[in-house]
């Protein structure tokens, strides 16, 4: 028999098991139940339960069993919505305590909370009610009911970015640009005219540019030929020749298009795959196909073989996700324990972070961050977590939604990867970068470094093969499988904390 067999039984109706915690450091199991204020157990009918449950749980370690009384008031609503608006910063201050009214009746917890239209709106619409109702669920024994009153007029609320972050980004890509020339030597002039402008890197092209000049390797070329529209239908038209080929320097590559005289196709012809050349042309989109239509061509030798990144300073405070204390209890499962035994790695406060993204995809090129889970581990112990849902601005894929549990609606008001990674650069630093299959991670974490300037190099190591040298008897290596054969807990699978914090449990045991 089970805990949940136990209290499903008709004579304990009158207990709701809301808390299963471990404490290693008094090796001790706290179970906790409650029971509602206007139908009190006797003490009688509370020592019946907790010896049924202290014969359950048998001799795992030292067992206590705890009883509280349902209650609820403002101090306890307003505690828990500020916990629950952490991953919606929008809401952040948007219901104040006064606004909160609450009563408790035999049958039902009731909470009213004063606001203004578009409030209510927003918070019926976006199903934050319903969350936010079964998280004060857990926390009462009578039924809750919740109710929004319009008190208050709208107001036009005005929202402020933070221009002076969005200008010193611009600046330093600005700045960048300038750095970044595509130095070149030993020119020889092959077609068209001399190219005696500084080559900018591929990464840098737009669309608005007069004249691109580009230099990097000639790859992949392709020579056909056609009719020009002004032939087509004519006697005796004649065939113009075109030459595709593919120019790639360090910071990517771009499809480049020319159409050469007679004359110089001959010299075209003898140029050589990863020939090195510089080349100058306009910006051109066919059909949603980009590519540089090139005037002029000459093969050289590249000397800047590298893209400069210019990176940002860490922040120093936290401004759109905080950081939350993890306190030294585990959730367990009441027939395991987890040891944590800190070892030779965790000298001198060494710290790891383990982390956890879940996506819209698996291209990291191509998909978006939509949540991120993850927790500091300090000296083999668990202290702080940092989890948020982040705003991809696309549609989430019906599988993607099922996998993870994440929907549109969870997402309109989260924040933007912009606000939230220089929250997370700040909450890495110093520390070593851990997650199950860290390949996937940590390549989104480096696109999104580049793309807003903030540099991850951290130290990294690979929880997944971590298992594999540990454990290697094991059938398959998924996060689920690892932490069975662990006796780790891991609820709610594919949501970025609850893998983030199984991983981190994984890492202390097998380090």
């Amino acid at each position: 028999m089970t805990i949940n067999d136990l209290i499903n039984k008709d004579e304990y109706k009158k207990f709701k098991l809301i808390g299963a915690e471990y404490s290693k450091a008094q090796d001790k199991t706290t179970l906790t139940f409650l029971y509602s204020s206007f139908d009190k157990p006797t003490d009688e009918e509370k020592q019946q339960l907790r010896d049924e449950v202290l014969k359950i749980l048998g001799d795992i370690s030292k067992n206590e069993v705890k009883f509280r009384k349902s209650y609820i008031d403002n101090d306890l609503v307003y505690t828990l919505l500020l916990d629950y608006t952490n991953t919606f910063p929008y809401l952040k201050g948007a219901i104040k305590k006064e606004d909160i009214h609450t009563s408790m009746t035999k049958d039902c917890a009731e909470i009213k909370v004063e606001c203004d239209e578009e409030m209510k709106e927003l918070l019926t619409n976006y199903k934050f009610l319903d969350e936010f109702k079964k998280i004060v669920q857990n926390h009462v024994f009578e039924d809750v009911k919740i109710e929004l009153l319009v008190t208050k007029k709208s107001e036009e609320k005005v929202f402020f970015d933070d221009e002076n972050e969005k200008m010193e980004l611009k600046n330093i890509l600005e700045e960048e640009q300038k750095i970044n020339k595509v130095k070149v030597d030993e020119v020889v002039n092959l077609v068209g005219k001399n190219i005696l402008s500084d080559a900018i890197f591929i990464k840098d092209v737009k669309k608005t540019d007069d004249e691109i000049t580009l230099a990097g390797k000639f790859l992949n070329p392709v020579w056909s030929q056609f009719i020009p529209k002004s032939q087509k239908g004519k006697d005796g038209a004649k065939m113009k020749d075109k030459l595709s080929f593919v120019l790639k320097d360090a910071s990517g590559e771009i499809e480049v298009v020319m159409f050469p005289q007679e004359k110089d196709k001959e010299k075209l012809e003898r140029l050589t795959p990863e020939a090195e050349v510089i080349i100058c042309g306009n910006y051109n989109d066919f059909m949603g196909r980009v590519n540089i239509k090139a005037n002029a061509l000459s093969v050289c030798k590249i000397l800047t073989k590298e893209v400069k990144f210019l990176w940002r300073e860490p922040i120093k405070e936290y401004k759109t996700v905080i950081p939350q204390k993890m306190e030294d209890l585990q959730q367990v499962n009441l027939f395991s324990m987890f040891d944590q035994k800190p070892n030779d790695y965790w000298q001198d406060g060494k710290s790891v972070v383990v982390f956890d993204f879940e996506t819209t995809g698996l291209n990291a090129d191509t998909c978006e961050i939509i949540e991120i889970g993850a927790v500091k581990v300090v000296n083999g112990v668990c202290t702080e977590t940092f989890s948020t849902l982040v705003n991809p601005h696309q549609k989430l894929g019906r599988e993607i939604s099922e996998l993870t549990g994440i929907t549109d609606d969870m997402l309109v008001f989260a924040p933007d990867l912009e606000d939230v990674l220089p929250d997370f650069h700040k909450f890495v630093q110093n520390s070593v970068l851990s997650a199950y299959n860290i390949g996937f991670d940590i390549q989104f974490l480096l696109n999104a470094g580049k793309k807003f300037r903030y540099k991850f190099d951290n130290e990294r190591i690979d929880t997944l093969e971590l298992a594999r040298q540990k454990i290697p008897s094991l059938p398959n290596y998924k996060l689920s499988s690892v932490v069975k054969a662990l006796d780790i807990v891991l609820n709610d699978a594919h949501r970025a904390i609850n893998d983030a914090v199984a991983t981190a449990k994984v890492f202390i045991k097998l380090i």
